[in-house]
């Protein structure tokens, strides 16, 4: 408590000194917020719209966010955005969900770079800790909180979480930082570019090992990052585009809340092409992704798999209306090697979108996407969204989309026989489907305040999940299409200047759901809270206090059968006593809950004018909450990170 009053004098310390010399800055500061826009997205429509005239919820993490928030994580980023579910597992292991789905096994929600999807097929999950990006390098990040398969396809569920990096033209020099925290956690990023008329490049290499706060000697992450990008414009309406990255190394995973954690070592790299010439955009990109682990149930488990992607793009305006519509196609080839199997899926699409200017306040949005998968075969993704604008600076919208997702390798293919279970995919799964409706109001001046409400409703069907059944004196494991569920959900959102040197932004989401034994549907709290305060006393010094709160949570204790399993693995129970074994299987799930818990994140940065260098320093978890933030029981620890950056 004493540290907690110390903490507290030395902040009120440091503003009354630095007050004195904020009158310069808040009249600089003025002057530029009368001339900001309403800004524009990129992800919630195959069109650049602004973001009052979006067709889906959005909200912007800005550079400046980035800046100011002291994160060495692109995970940390999201837990403070409306809307968003996020639980950590180790700090490199964390599980991501938007409008109350999300999991262990998190994959209702499309996590992009630039565009180019992250997933993994194998289990239909985002690999987020091996995402060959840096924070350092990231522009904005967009979050797109409704369906959003009319766009991307599957995957595309619960809403769509775009990473966008800078351009090569942000770099004109070299730039080199280091961030050394508590538990040993270390980060070393360098980045150079140069812009050559209408050549422009970048290079970028990142190193960076995290530590599990409750062992401090075994590392939680270990991962180093290389990328780059040339650009070269022909014309104003025309560039060609090349970029590559790869990340290499291990993170501590947790596979279920029953199950040990264990390293997953691996690979994730991409090399991609665009051309845009006028309307036309041509964007190919290959990713191989490499991952294997010793797991205490399998002896070992490897999964590799190679995409081919092409989109192919054009845009035309007829009157009032603008069209936009293409096709893509996405060549994979998936292995486990525990199974000794390969698999190709060939899945195609063609869309279309039409943005009809009704009048000079209306525009109405028109999407459609239609799928094919080599095996759950066709799905069909329709969007339709009325925008009205009461003002220049306010608008109401009603949307009805749906969106789907295919069966994972995993549920589809795998067949494997142990000494005591088998395992069955299964070819005939139905994707899972999404339909909602929604009702947004916005408000939006950029040099004073914004404000979102939204209110929404979902309704699932073809929920898969798991069988467990007795055959042939053998436990088998299959799956199956089994469920459907509604719920309904509010969320507000409200940022504020009070003057140039202070900023408040301040969410709240609440979401109701039925209950169903799924370990991909919880635990998500009822009621989240989120606020921010940002003070920026002269032009050279800031600080910026985040804090987060959520109430109880139900899950499911749905991994059991992992749990039976595993013991049986290491002779716990008696392997041919199935009966027994199955008489646990059977009952009705036992619902768990976590508790409510609060997290404050403190940062505040120190650069110069005129000058290369910056320092930045952040102490997470301020208030030293041991809270447990989803079902392995892991527990957060206070931790201080301090970068200092430097530019030649």
């Amino acid at each position: 408590m004493n540290g907690r009053f110390l903490i507290v004098k030395l902040l009120l310390t440091t503003l009354i000194f630095l007050n004195s010399q904020r009158a310069l800055a808040y009249s600089q500061a003025k002057e530029f917020l009368l001339f900001q826009e309403i800004p524009k997205v990129t992800s919630a429509s195959r069109q650049v719209v602004n973001i009052l005239e979006s067709p889906a919820t959005s909200s912007i993490i800005t550079r400046e966010d980035i800046i100011h928030s002291g994160y060495n994580s692109i995970s940390e980023l999201l837990r403070y955005v409306t809307g968003v579910n996020f639980f950590k597992n180790t700090e490199s292991h964390f599980s991501i969900g938007i409008r109350g789905v999300n999991g262990l096994q998190a994959s209702n929600v499309l996590v992009l770079v630039d565009g180019r999807p992250i997933f993994s097929p194998t289990r239909n999950t985002n690999q987020c800790s091996l995402i060959p990006e840096i924070p350092d390098d990231i522009e904005r990040i967009e979050i797109i909180r409704g369906p959003g398969s009319v766009l991307y396809g599957s995957n595309a569920f619960s809403g769509i979480i775009n990473i966008i990096s800078r351009p090569p033209e942000a770099y004109n020099d070299t730039t080199v930082s280091i961030s050394q925290g508590t538990f040993g956690d270390e980060m070393y990023n360098i980045s150079t570019g140069k812009t050559n008329g209408q050549f422009a490049y970048k290079l970028l290499g990142s190193w960076r090992r995290k530590n599990f706060s409750a062992d401090h000697e075994k590392p939680v992450e270990e991962l180093l990052i290389l990328s780059g990008e040339a650009t070269y414009d022909f014309s104003p309406n025309s560039d060609l585009d090349f970029s590559f990255g790869f990340s290499n190394g291990k993170i501590l995973f947790f596979p279920s809340s029953s199950l040990s954690p264990y390293y997953q070592k691996g690979f994730d790299g991409f090399f991609r092409t665009k051309l845009n010439h006028n309307d036309l955009t041509i964007d190919a990109w290959w990713r191989h992704f490499d991952t294997s682990g010793d797991f205490n149930f399998f002896d070992r488990i490897n999964w590799y798999f190679d995409n081919l992607n092409l989109l192919v793009q054009h845009s035309s305006t007829l009157n009032v209306h603008k069209f936009v519509y293409g096709f893509e196609t996405r060549f994979a080839n998936l292995q486990a090697t525990s199974y000794d199997r390969w698999h190709k899926q060939l899945l195609f699409s063609i869309f279309a979108e039409d943005k009809w200017k009704i009048d000079n306040k209306t525009n109405f949005f028109t999407g459609l996407r239609i799928d094919h998968h080599s095996e759950a075969g066709f799905a069909i993704s329709p969007r339709f969204s009325l925008v009205f604008a009461i003002t220049p600076s306010q608008s109401l919208r009603f949307t009805i989309s749906r969106a789907f997702k295919y069966p994972s390798y995993l549920q589809n293919y795998i067949d494997s026989k142990l000494q005591f279970m088998s395992q069955t995919g299964n070819r005939e799964l139905d994707p899972e489907v999404l339909t909602s409706a929604e009702i947004a109001y916005q408000i939006y001046n950029p040099s004073v305040s914004s404000l979102t409400v939204a209110a929404f409703f979902n309704k699932y069907r073809e929920l898969i999940d798991t069988n467990v059944f007795l055959k042939n004196n053998r436990l088998n494991v299959s799956f199956s299409n089994q469920y459907d569920m509604y719920q309904y959900g509010f969320e507000l959102e409200w940022n504020y200047r009070i003057n140039a040197n202070i900023l408040f932004k301040t969410n709240y989401s609440y979401v109701w759901k039925q209950k169903k034994d799924l370990l991909t549907f919880g635990p998500v709290p009822t009621n989240q809270l989120n606020g921010e305060i940002r003070y920026e006393f002269t032009n050279d010094f800031w600080i910026d206090l985040r804090v987060h709160w959520q109430d109880k949570s139900d899950y499911t204790d749905s991994v059991k059968p992992f749990e039976i399993l595993n013991a049986l693995s290491h002779s716990l129970l008696p392997s041919n006593d199935l009966n027994y074994i199955y008489g646990l299987l059977a009952p009705s799930p036992s619902w768990q809950k976590l508790e409510s818990f609060t997290l404050a994140d403190l940062s505040f940065g120190y650069k110069p004018i005129d000058k290369e260098w910056s320092l930045v320093g952040a102490i997470h978890n301020l208030f030293h909450s041991t809270h447990s933030e989803n079902p392995t029981g892991y527990t957060a620890s206070t931790a201080v990170t301090v970068q200092i950056k430097y530019s030649f």
